[in-house]
């Protein structure tokens, strides 16, 4: 059921001017409707049309049929006398809400029941604006009902006339509270201030005015309080003594009438009060105001707003203080945080700087090391050359010269053989002379033809000559093939060490990759090295910086071929010039292959994929590559997949800028 109570002309001000009509909606079942809408009608009248609806839903269609409506006030009910009301009120408010005219209404809750537990939600949406208990007196929900149209229209449609015509008979607006302390409470501090000493002054007679400089004190801390000084003109702070210090604990929040608090308490001042500029202000003894209090009771209500307003703004303060302490709080938090990150980063920088130190003095160790060993090194490759000369000439002087200079020098060039290969030669001795020992000497002087063991089988002296001839030039052989593995070890150890200095021109890429292998021999004895070189320039570098590039990045491509040795553990190195300006190198391994999660952090200095463990460099090795990449001009790519792992260089022929610095 929908009815229309009353119906209100709305004329604006203007001539042919139309207002958007008002509505007040009661929600409730008949009878209850037709009188609450009738005595709201009364408070309403010649405002807003009272229209009633049996339920939300039908007030939602209601209101759906005419949307130039504008809906202020909403009245729902809640009564025992009416069970068919099943649904909560939350519900019910709710289903209103769907409608954006009704979302934006005040809601006032009927009810004849002494207890709610179905409006939690309502009341958590800010969508329940006043309870009013039914039946009630005559006359007092017409008036409320008025009170909250004015104050919906003084906050959404302040310039409506209509908003203007809602008075009282005496001139006020329903809106403005009728208790004196709740009028004073809406007035400004200084104004409650103001009608406060004007009711003093109005029994106690002109109160003298008092000016006192900035910096002085009205109240002092600790002692006892017997007067209260109303401040008419001027800033007053309120300062607390500490171990460290005065605090100041209030300045904005101070009130205009200092040491009422504790005089109401009759307690000691907890703060001094300071002028913080010029005041002109208005002493008031504790007996004046006990005066003032019982001749005019009406004071006392003026006395009520001026401790509600100071208690409230130190209240607010102190809220605020608390809000500014949690931010703070959180931003000393956030800054702990950062700063013991950055203390561990400068521990892990430090520890660096140890290891790079540790390194660079194993650098410098390792050049003159390098140094030492070239002259004996050398003098060690020439004087077995010359032994093997020496030997030559003696040799050829023997009665069996012949015999054993073919013998010694067969030896001394034998080429090296697979055990597979020695395996089939000895058999091959074995069987044409049916002897396993007699085999293996004549194998081990380097005789493997069978006529011709046969004929030394047959000559004993001669086969003690050919052993031991075979055994010198074995020995010299072995002499040389290390003096000289020596020789190139303690180059390629000096290239690695080469102080920086200027960049090189003519620089061998190929040399270098190979003087890095042969340093990392130790590590590569059970990886297949797979080489494709191609034709390349020579280019312009730090030779000694390229190779610790090439020594890296091998390392983290052995890191992830893991240990297990029934694997095929391959690391393959493939050059080439992709334009006549740039030389280009890529190291592949057959490993593990990198996380795509975690593939572009690989070169972040410090982060390491070897769970945890600190090697080489503290997991500076792709990051100390880039940096040597990049200070030469080039460019380094990484691409990994399961089973491939690919790293790219590729570098500038013309080199760096002379005055590049790397730091490694």
């Amino acid at each position: 059921m929908t009815d229309v109570i009353d119906r209100a002309g709305h004329e604006g001000s203007g001539a042919g001017d139309r207002l958007a009509p008002l509505w007040v909606l009661i929600v409730a079942p008949e009878p209850l409707a037709a009188s609450i809408a009738e005595e709201v009608a009364r408070g309403l009248t010649d405002i807003a049309e009272v229209v009633c609806a049996d339920d939300a839903a039908a007030a939602c269609v209601q209101v759906s049929a005419h949307p130039d409506r504008i809906v202020p006030l909403v009245l729902m009910t809640a009564s025992q006398a009416f069970p068919g009301l099943a649904d909560s009120i939350d519900t019910r408010i709710a289903t209103l809400d769907t409608q954006a005219v009704l979302r934006r209404a005040s809601i006032l809750l009927l009810t004849d029941q002494a207890l709610h537990d179905d409006l939690s939600l309502s009341v958590d949406r800010d969508r329940l604006h006043a309870v009013i208990r039914i039946p009630g007196s005559p006359g007092v929900l017409a008036w409320h009902a008025r009170a909250q149209a004015v104050r919906w229209l003084s906050a959404h449609r302040p310039s409506d006339p209509r908003t203007r015509a809602l008075v009282a008979t005496d001139g006020r607006p329903v809106a403005q509270p009728e208790s004196d302390l709740l009028r004073l409470l809406e007035l400004d501090t200084q104004e409650v201030a103001t009608q406060l000493l004007a009711g003093i002054e109005r029994v106690l007679g002109p109160r003298p005015r008092l000016l006192l400089p900035a910096g002085t004190r009205l109240i002092h801390e600790g002692v006892d309080v017997d007067a209260v000084l109303v401040v008419l003109r001027g800033r007053v702070a309120l300062d607390h003594a500490s171990a460290d210090g005065d605090l100041r604990l209030h300045h904005d929040s101070t009130g205009s009438v200092v040491g009422l608090l504790s005089l109401a308490q009759q307690q000691r001042a907890f703060f001094t009060a300071r002028a913080t500029t010029e005041v002109e202000v208005v002493h008031l003894s504790f007996e004046q105001l006990d005066r003032a209090l019982a001749v005019d009771a009406s004071l006392g209500a003026a006395m009520a707003a001026v401790s509600i307003r100071a208690l409230a703004k130190r209240l607010r303060r102190a809220d605020q203080l608390q809000v500014e302490k949690t931010q703070l709080n959180h931003v000393l938090e956030r800054e702990r945080r950062q700063l013991s990150d950055a203390l561990h980063q400068l521990e892990q920088a430090r520890l660096e700087l140890v290891e790079q130190a540790r390194y660079a003095t194993l650098g410098e160790m390792a050049a003159g090391i390098a140094h030492e060993l070239n002259n004996p090194v050398a003098a060690m490759l020439r004087a077995t050359t010359y032994v093997g000369e020496d030997l030559e000439r003696v040799l050829a002087s023997h009665p069996q010269g012949r015999l054993a200079t073919e013998i010694f020098t067969a030896e001394r060039e034998r080429a090296p053989r697979s055990t597979r290969e020695e395996r089939a030669a000895r058999r091959r001795l074995q069987a044409a002379l049916g002897d396993v020992g007699l085999a293996q000497r004549l194998f081990d002087a380097g005789i493997e033809d069978p006529d011709r063991a046969r004929a030394l089988a047959a000559d004993p002296p001669s086969l003690d000559l050919a052993e031991a001839v075979a055994g010198i030039g074995s020995a010299v052989r072995n002499l040389e093939v290390a003096s000289r593995r020596m020789c190139e070890l303690v180059t390629s150890l000096r290239a690695y060490a080469r102080p920086k200095g200027d960049p090189v021109a003519g620089v061998d890429l190929h040399a270098g990759l190979e003087d890095t292998l042969r340093l990392m021999a130790h590590r590569l004895r059970d990886v297949e090295i797979e080489r494709s070189y191609g034709d390349l320039p020579p280019i312009r570098c730090h030779p000694g910086e390229l190779e610790q590039l090439w020594t890296n990045l091998l390392v983290n491509a052995l890191d992830a071929l893991g240990d297990d040795p029934d694997e095929l553990r391959r690391v393959a190195l493939i050059t080439d010039a992709p334009d006549t300006g740039h030389v280009r190198v890529q190291i592949r391994d057959n490993g593990r292959g990198i996380d795509p999660d975690i593939l572009p952090r690989v070169f972040e200095p410090r982060f390491t994929t070897k769970q945890g463990a600190v090697r080489y460099g503290l997991g500076l090795g792709l990051a100390i590559a880039r940096r040597i990449v990049d200070a030469h001009g080039g460019a380094i790519e990484l691409i990994s997949r399961p089973g491939c792992t690919r790293v790219t260089v590729t570098l500038p022929v013309a080199g760096p800028p002379d005055d590049e610095d790397i730091e490694t």
